[in-house]
């Protein structure tokens, strides 16, 4: 009879641990704060097992030094991810460009507790801050990244974001952890990010008996599948075929993990663009726990309505005219046909494609696209589609398939200064290759980024010229006023109401100084093409069927940055260039007799 009471006592035990949930050790409410000039960079906890967790902006504990009038507001905050008897009042804003690469640290202690959680309502304007990296450390001092939230359009209202810290053992059991937010991409003064209602929750400490769960899973290939849990796993469940399966007919030939990582491949592959549920069960963590049955619908590829041959076709899948917001589309496109980059800048990694169909600006600000340069030419791209204000971006999603070749040329539209501010004509060619003959500018001074600058054509005067490229090489250089030029660049056109902000739509973007013609003597490169070899190359370039005595080569602004005799060998050295594009012009005895263009890696 002993055995037997002994017995039920276990159990009962054991049953209580696995029925115990996740605790709040700390929340933090805002509704006390106080808006810009003078909300606070210190603010305690309001509710939670915890009294004396803090939120640091202050410069202390890691966080930064945040400026309360200019960096700091509170807004009319959330329901969402409310805590006990709190209600809707107030939220935490951060704001500015000046704000960029900033961290805020939150400080508690997990001491009897384990399974760390983060809970807390959020909401961005569409000029906030992109990317948001959340951190960890033990110390204050060294932080480890847990995970890495990015954002490519506004958030209006508050949603709710978790970052899971369930699988960091050393988060728990801690009489101190700071967890740190840093952000970046701010693009705008007013450009704000806002948190409320931030709950950390957690599971009381002892052994570990709590089961292990699936935090992401992605299909990274035709026949495979990765799946990542919170926590280490024990290897030889991982291994158990059983532990998987599929409704689509694939079965598992393969699986293999480490950590918490789990990669399954399957045969036959997964037809492209066919949804497809995947059952995950029985898999085990270290301490033999065991999660619960999970369900994940997928899909390898792209359905068929959302392939598009060309970037036409793309741009039709999204009406962005006559908008006055910011507008994502959530589904995932794939442009199949090859497209040439007509123009890059390092803000946001923005880049120009252009096909025969038309143009597009692309928006890439966690460089998903990788190192592009003008004229290379690439296929196979995924996907989605922004409304930036009237403005068609589009967000890669994942790496370009193929690179089809470089040193593709795209011949600008010639248009006149009237049928840039025509608005149907120009939202028809937006983002296009233009040129502007003829023309003069008739503003003065320096260049600046996002400035306006007066061109006059044949009569016609408009504000049209827009350094809209923040890295542009003439920026800062003296305009070449009342100078009868040929301008080009990229047909920045927004069909953008209600705005307060310019009354002109319609405008020129130059890419580079060689694009206005007042501004350089670029060589003709356009004559006398020839074959180099290796293209890309390394170091030296070598051709075959040229005779010259000289070569010349210029970077692609039209700045010669070597000269070099020719030998019998036919060959160039670019020993000391920088990698990039460049331009080699070969002469014999001062006569031009052969270009190329070249590309050092």
């Amino acid at each position: 009879m002993k055995k037997i009471s002994l017995l039920l006592v276990v159990l009962v035990a054991s049953l209580g641990l696995f029925a115990q949930t996740q605790q709040t050790l700390a929340f933090f409410s805002f509704n006390a704060l106080d808006s810009a000039p003078n909300t606070q960079t210190l603010i305690m906890a309001d509710g939670g097992l915890l009294e004396d967790a803090v939120l640091y902006l202050n410069g202390t504990n890691g966080s930064s030094e945040w400026a309360p009038a200019t960096e700091l507001n509170s807004f009319l905050g959330s329901t969402i991810n409310l805590y006990g008897d709190a209600t809707n009042g107030r939220d935490l804003a951060i704001r500015n460009t000046s704000a960029n690469n900033k961290s805020m640290v939150f400080k508690l202690s997990t001491t009897g507790f384990q399974g760390l959680v983060l809970t807390y309502a959020y909401r961005r304007s569409g000029t906030g801050f992109n990317s948001c990296v959340w951190s960890y450390s033990t110390d204050g001092v060294n932080f480890t990244t847990v995970e890495t939230k990015n954002y490519t359009a506004s958030i209006s209202p508050h949603q709710l974001e978790t970052v899971d810290m369930s699988g960091v053992a050393n988060l728990n059991e801690q009489a101190v952890v700071y967890i740190k937010l840093t952000v970046d991409g701010c693009s705008s003064s007013s450009g704000n990010n806002r948190i409320d209602n931030v709950q950390f929750n957690a599971y009381p400490g002892g052994p570990d008996v709590y089961p292990p769960h699936v935090t992401s899973v992605n299909v990274t290939a035709s026949n495979q599948v990765t799946l990542l849990f919170n926590e280490d796993l024990s290897p030889t469940s991982v291994m158990d075929f059983s532990n998987y399966s599929f409704d689509n007919g694939s079965t598992v030939s393969t699986v293999a993990g480490s950590g918490n990582l789990v990669v399954v491949t399957v045969a036959p592959a997964f037809t492209n663009g066919a949804p497809f549920n995947m059952f995950v069960q029985d898999v085990e963590d270290l301490a033999g726990n065991v999660m619960l049955p999970d369900t994940f619908a997928l899909m390898y590829g792209i359905p068929d309505e959302f392939m598009c041959a060309d970037i036409a076709t793309l741009r039709s899948k999204l009406d962005f005219t006559g908008q006055s917001g910011s507008i994502q589309d959530t589904v995932e496109y794939e442009l199949t046909g090859s497209v040439i980059v007509t123009a890059t800048a390092a803000y946001n990694n923005q880049k120009v494609l252009q096909d025969e169909t038309g143009a597009i600006l692309v928006y890439d600000q966690n460089n998903v696209l990788g190192s592009l340069e003008v004229g290379d030419e690439i296929s196979g791209i995924y996907c989605k589609l922004t409304n930036y204000w009237g403005f068609l971006e589009l967000v890669p999603t994942r790496p370009y398939e193929h690179l089809v070749g470089y040193f593709q040329d795209v011949d600008p539209l010639v248009i006149t200064l009237s049928q840039l501010n025509d608005n149907d004509y120009m939202i028809e060619h937006q983002a296009e290759l233009i040129e502007l003959d003829n023309v003069t500018i008739t503003s003065t001074g320096n260049f600046a980024k996002l400035n306006r600058y007066d061109l006059s054509q044949a009569g016609v005067t408009a504000p049209a010229l827009y350094p809209y490229f923040q890295d542009a090489d003439y920026l800062t250089q003296p305009i070449p006023t009342g100078v009868e030029q040929n301008i080009t660049g990229v047909n920045f056109a927004t069909s953008k109401i209600g705005s307060s902000n310019f009354d002109f739509r319609y405008y020129i973007v130059p890419r580079f100084i060689s694009d206005m013609t007042a501004m350089t003597s670029v060589p003709d490169y356009g004559k006398m093409q020839i074959s180099v070899y290796p293209n890309p190359t390394v170091d030296v370039v070598r051709w075959n069927n040229c005779v010259a005595t000289s070569a010349e080569i210029y970077d692609i602004n039209g700045k010669k940055v070597a000269e070099q005799s020719v030998q019998n060998d036919n060959m160039v050295s670019l020993h000391g260039l920088s990698a990039g594009s460049y331009f080699l012009r070969l002469l014999n005895d001062n006569e031009v007799v052969g270009t190329a263009k070249i590309v050092k890696r």
